[in-house]
């Protein structure tokens, strides 16, 4: 029976998000998860850890969402949101964010985890954006004393070509590179894979059999993380993205992230059976 981690990210982004989560985990699906700790639904995140201890419960950094934490005036726009990633990224390019700023607002949302009562398994970021290498620079410090864990985006050694989009496999390329550069500087442990069914075509349709089927992308004795995002639908996003300059583009992930809740929801046809799979946490790993 192999050992998977099966992590959801975005706890305590919305009601909604953080309700499809919790029903994933009762569903056996779940074991772990990743907490934004500026978001709308954080309290109602935190008070769900500490009802379901089974549940492993990591930070999920955040730097393209929400407000932060601290002052962190080179990574907000005009009215004090977080940038966007794209924005965000541009801005590292030209050396116009203070990687001070970064690694404050990474020690404020670590405290305010363990203010929450959490001691968390393990990190990862918003839309990676700690795989960037002049964010990872700036957390180095304060990952080297405070982190004994970390997600790293490393998509699978032999993926199957029909599984993979060519703008999945540049994607892949430069995430493989990056994920062996902080291998070198981070003394932590690691997943050896990241698998998600968000990295296949996204017109294709998904299925139960499609999370076997990216898993067996990797190989045997690989400590392999399933990321999943699976969103109770609900208003909670269009209410939330009501104004945002790409709506669209969010409403669309939001779709998928529907569907994935449904499959991982699924009572008589769970993708991750007992039979095949002995899901873990980070801390199990």
């Amino acid at each position: 029976m192999r050992r998977i981690i099966v992590n959801a990210d975005d706890f305590g982004l919305c009601n909604d998000v953080t309700q499809g989560i919790l029903d994933a985990h009762l569903n056996e699906q779940v074991s772990s998860t990743t907490l934004m700790v500026n978001m709308q639904a954080t309290e109602q995140a935190v008070e769900i850890a500490h009802s379901h201890p089974r549940l492993g419960v990591g930070l999920h950094f955040n730097l393209t969402e929400g407000r932060p934490l601290t002052r962190v005036p080179s990574l907000v726009d005009e009215s004090g949101q977080f940038l966007l990633r794209g924005e965000l990224l541009r801005r590292c390019l030209r050396r116009a964010i203070d990687p001070g700023d970064i690694r404050r607002e990474f020690e404020a949302q670590l405290t305010r985890i363990h203010e929450h009562g959490i001691v968390p398994t393990h990190i990862d970021s918003h839309q990676h954006v700690h795989m960037a290498p002049w964010v990872f620079r700036a957390m180095a410090p304060v990952l080297d004393s405070q982190v004994s864990r970390m997600r790293l985006v490393r998509p699978p050694r032999r993926p199957k070509g029909s599984l993979s989009s060519p703008i999945s496999s540049v994607r892949n390329t430069s995430m493989s590179m990056a994920a062996r550069r902080i291998q070198h500087r981070f003394a932590g442990a690691t997943n050896d894979r990241l698998v998600s069914l968000h990295l296949l075509p996204a017109n294709r349709g998904w299925t139960s059999t499609d999370y076997e089927a990216v898993v067996s992308q990797t190989e045997p004795s690989d400590l392999v993380e399933v990321m999943v995002h699976p969103f109770s639908p609900g208003s909670d996003l269009e209410e939330m993205y009501q104004n945002d300059p790409i709506r669209e583009i969010r409403l669309e992930f939001a779709r998928q992230c529907w569907e994935e809740h449904r499959l991982l929801t699924s009572v008589d046809d769970p993708p991750f059976g007992r039979d095949r799979y002995h899901l873990v946490s980070w801390s199990e790993a």
